[in-house]
């Protein structure tokens, strides 16, 4: 697949230079992983190096991402309860689900003003929704004869969403997490071009492209592909095999 990738890269980046560029070039995957050496080897990008750059976009990430993923199951489980916290409930999380990551900037900036903070919060208000319709989601699927049998066996309502809900529904809620952890690394990037923090891949990326240093600016992108494919493959993806096994459900051997 990455090859593939680099290809399409590689033929549109000939394509274009050779045949429509003016004035500026594309960036071929040549240079760009030429300077993505240079990065990791030293070379400073707006007086950080490219680490503290990841450092502060992952730290962002983290908060921002284990905050809201927390408050999305527990909204999930709330909402879940019974048909009508359902109704009520399922209205102001699709309400949120609509509203863009960025439309929240004049709220952050009224808050918050510029900063981190600011960053964590739009990173986590994107996350909530997913994880909360996800919860939901899985929890309603389970069917009501498991919740007749917890209650003939004399479990406790925490027992049973324990014991019986949550193992029915921990693949909707691990592929809600999956969904929210890409929306907020890439809201993450996006949010750092916009609310003045002065470290973070995003804000390189914009530093880079407003001063037409294209190169450094797809090596950025690269950087930020490869830590979103790394979580995903090297922390979901197993734990997904390991769910699959340990509860039976069918996947691939």
């Amino acid at each position: 697949g990455c090859i593939i990738v680099v290809l399409f890269w590689w033929a549109v980046a000939e394509i274009y230079n050779q045949y429509f560029s003016y004035s500026l070039s594309f960036p071929t995957p040549a240079e760009v992983f030429l300077e993505l050496g240079t990065l990791f080897d030293g070379k400073t990008l707006f007086r950080y190096s490219v680490y503290d750059h990841i450092e502060a976009s992952l730290l962002r990430w983290v908060k921002g991402f284990t905050i809201a993923a927390i408050i999305g199951i527990i909204i999930g489980l709330l909402i879940s309860l019974n048909d009508w916290t359902y109704e009520i409930g399922i209205v102001p999380i699709t309400i949120l689900q609509m509203i863009p990551g960025l439309a929240w900037l004049p709220v952050v900036m009224i808050l918050f003003g510029f900063g981190d903070t600011s960053a964590i919060f739009i990173v986590g208000i994107v996350v909530i929704s997913p994880v909360a319709l996800s919860v939901s989601s899985g929890l309603r699927s389970v069917p009501k004869v498991n919740r007749r049998v917890a209650k003939m066996s004399g479990l406790s309502k925490l027992d049973t969403v324990i014991e019986v809900l949550l193992p029915f529904a921990i693949l909707d809620i691990l592929n809600g997490l999956r969904i929210g952890l890409g929306s907020s690394w890439r809201m993450i990037i996006a949010a750092e071009m916009v609310v003045g923090v002065t470290t973070g891949l995003g804000f390189c990326i914009k530093g880079t492209t407003d001063s037409l240093e294209y190169v450094a600016s797809f090596a950025c992108i690269i950087v930020l592909c490869l830590i979103g494919l790394a979580v995903d493959k090297l922390i979901f993806e197993p734990l997904d095999r390991g769910v699959r096994k340990k509860t039976g459900i069918g996947g691939r051997d």
